[in-house]
């Protein structure tokens, strides 16, 4: 078992249990996590994923800034950005958005060890590496607007990558991601929750 996948894991699941509870503290565990984990992926050859923890790093910062300065008409009693749902036309354009950008990913990575032969070489399980990426970056950015649909898309990326992880990075990940299909049911009820109480403000 590799210790510094241990450290990973710990730092991003405890991330994500402070996320389902709405906590701003899971912004400093996750950015933590992702960085771990860029270098993990790298190393397994699998780099839509070690790409991934780049966007979540950058989405980290985004959302823990955004969580801590909603407009007026977003905020919580306790001046913090309330969650909020999207619209359908909204939805439309996110689903779009996840299509689109998995099929310029799968090309993208299929390419770089042709582009960049001296640092990468072929990438593995493109389809499946690319579609986790994809929804990621979606569901990442949703999380970050507190958007409860985030917790949607996170299903969709952890039925698949709790196997391929399994296969690909080791037991301990996949099991993490395993355990973030738990997660993603009782956030969505407990941010479904959160949005009626918002309501009612």
């Amino acid at each position: 078992m590799n210790p510094l996948e241990i450290v990973a894991v710990v730092f991003t699941f405890t991330s994500i249990l402070l996320a389902v509870k709405e906590k701003i503290l899971t912004f400093p565990l996750a950015i933590i996590g992702t960085l771990l984990f860029t270098y993990i992926f790298f190393t397994q050859r699998v780099y839509a994923s070690a790409s991934l923890q780049i966007v979540f790093l950058s989405f980290n910062i985004f959302g823990w800034w955004r969580w801590l300065h909603p407009k007026k008409e977003e905020a919580k009693a306790d001046n913090t950005l309330s969650v909020s749902k999207l619209r359908k036309s909204e939805l439309l354009i996110t689903l779009t958005i996840t299509g689109i950008l998995y099929i310029i990913l799968v090309y993208l990575i299929s390419h770089l060890h042709t582009w960049f032969p001296n640092v990468f070489q072929e990438a593995r399980y493109v389809w499946i590496d690319n579609f986790i990426l994809a929804a990621s970056i979606v569901g990442q950015y949703l999380m970050a607007v507190k958007k409860i649909e985030n917790w949607a898309w996170w299903l969709a990326v952890d039925v698949i990558a709790a196997p391929f992880y399994f296969f690909t990075v080791g037991w301990l990940t996949g099991l993490m991601y395993l355990a973030f299909i738990a997660t993603g049911i009782l956030g969505l009820i407990g941010w479904n929750k959160s949005m009626q109480q918002s309501k009612k403000q």
